[in-house]
């Protein structure tokens, strides 16, 4: 299931808009952090009528990523706006027993997932008294452009059709100034994006430790779930 927020969406537009009639001049700033995402799964048979194979999931944890992020502020205003662009991706290699081929045996399997998230809001910041500490609170509506990497006996399948989900985020920052113009940040990011996608093989079979491994033929379909809370860290530089 491919999650679309078109009331949040909405919601940020109609917050946004009357706050950029009341604003005049611009700063604006750029940042760059590391990522630590703490858990995220992919659901190999999402649309099995078995709840038990439905359910069954392949778990990943600690995935790491980066991110780049644009903010733009009123001069004076106690709120940004921002953008931001995240890598994040992690695959496992292991033996195991693998239903999409026939019959099924045994065979080192390569399985995991790439996403880009590209996701736009605002923040907050809380009233603390300080000038150079400051913490922001906000959300926002996200993208999430998303590929299932899956490999069996060194055999690719390939991604096929749409990878984009839709959700929204919440999200906490943190950051201090180390010089006029220059800041460490530091946040939590809290949201729930599941994307459809589907891969197929290219071939049909394939000779394996001389035995004849089959395929699934046609598309594969799988479920790609990044649920776990996301931890950053970087630097923020201001650059007009």
């Amino acid at each position: 299931m491919v999650r679309r927020c078109p009331l949040a969406a909405v919601a940020v537009i109609v917050v946004c808009c009357p706050l950029y009639g009341q604003m005049g001049d611009w700063s604006f700033s750029a940042a760059a952090r590391g990522l630590l995402i703490t858990t995220s799964k992919i659901y190999p048979n999402p649309n099995n009528p078995s709840f038990e194979l439905r359910t069954i999931t392949t778990p990943f944890s600690s995935v790491l990523g980066f991110g780049g992020e644009l903010t733009a502020r009123s001069f004076g205003a106690s709120y940004y706006f921002f953008l931001n662009v995240e890598y994040l991706s992690q695959v496992k290699s292991e033996m195991k027993l693998d239903g999409s081929v026939s019959p099924p045996r045994y065979l080192p399997v390569e399985d995991g997932y790439s996403m880009i998230p590209i996701e736009i809001g605002g923040q907050v910041y809380v009233p603390l008294g300080s000038s150079s500490w400051r913490i922001s609170m906000g959300g926002g509506v996200g993208a999430y452009v998303t590929t299932r990497v899956y490999s069996v006996a060194g055999i690719s399948a390939d991604p096929v059709g749409s990878r984009t989900g839709f959700g929204i985020h919440v999200s906490v920052n943190s950051e201090y100034v180390l010089i006029p113009g220059v800041s460490v940040i530091a946040g939590l990011k809290f949201r729930d994006p599941e994307v459809d996608v589907r891969n197929r093989f290219p071939v049909s079979s394939i000779l394996y430790d001389g035995r004849v491994v089959r395929f699934q033929q046609g598309e594969i379909p799988s479920r790609i779930n990044v649920d776990g809370m996301t931890i950053s860290a970087g630097v923020r530089v201001e650059i007009l």
